[in-house]
């Protein structure tokens, strides 16, 4: 798992599995040529990252015809979940099953009637602590620079190699956020991750340096929202964080 990607989730209260899918025969094709059949498999479902950021959970009822050797050839939903998205998942993975020789006991219809389940593991609880901000940089200038290679907070939650060493109490309470300090970080680094309806919103980098002897605090800004939002976010936080104004 890309480590920008498990802090995503976990950020937003929603820390998943990412199912890996293992490379199987298609469903349907015939025993080899020495006339064995294939081991039993079970690829599990991706959980649909959309409705993992919705908190979306459900049961699907999968209605399955396998052939002799186990494996599915054709999958319909007997009874879906009521989140299109999720039924689809599991149908995608149970195309791709072979199914032991127990697990094969068809309905009256003779499907063999499989429940696949979401739900969403609670996220793991870490402690927070406080702002963790050197004092040579509470009272300094704020200069922005760009995130070179980043047009999104999304993109910086999958692919920034993110390595959170301390997690710090969110200095905006009443927005869903995340702050925390980048592990082993030349110069010292700081993220901030502010969420809307669910997803990331703003994501800004804050890099502590020295130039020419003065104490400086650069500020990478990702905006993912209205234009009149990501101006009106821009400035709050060039104006510095609430324990350490810019000035």
């Amino acid at each position: 798992m890309r480590p920008g990607r498990a802090w995503a989730w976990l950020v937003a209260g929603l820390l998943f599995p990412v199912w890996v899918q293992a490379a199987v025969a298609p469903a349907g094709q015939q025993a080899g040529a020495d006339g064995a059949c294939p081991p039993p498999l079970r690829v599990e479902p991706a959980y649909p990252a959309d409705m993992v950021q919705a908190q979306r959970e459900g049961e699907v009822l999968l209605a399955l015809a396998v052939d002799g050797c186990g494996r599915v050839t054709a999958a319909d939903v007997r009874r879906g979940s009521g989140q299109p998205a999720l039924d689809a998942a599991a149908l995608e993975a149970a195309r791709q099953w072979v199914l032991a020789e127990d697990a094969r006991l068809p309905a009256g219809d003779g499907r063999v009637l499989v429940p696949v389940a979401f739900r969403i593991p609670p996220a793991k609880a870490h402690a927070y602590g406080g702002p963790d901000w050197p004092e040579s940089h509470r009272r300094v200038r704020y200069v922005a620079e760009p995130l070179e290679g980043y047009a999104t907070p999304t993109e910086v939650l999958d692919r920034y190699p993110l390595d959170p060493e301390a997690m710090i109490t969110p200095p905006y309470p009443r927005l869903r956020s995340m702050f925390f300090r980048q592990r082993s970080a030349d110069p010292r680094e700081y993220w901030l991750f502010l969420y809307l309806q669910g997803r990331p919103a703003v994501a800004a980098r804050y890099r502590l340096v020295h130039e020419g002897g003065e104490p400086l605090v650069r500020v990478a800004i990702l905006c993912d929202n209205t234009e009149s939002a990501c101006k009106r976010d821009g400035r709050l936080l060039m104006r510095g964080l609430p324990f350490a104004k810019a000035r």
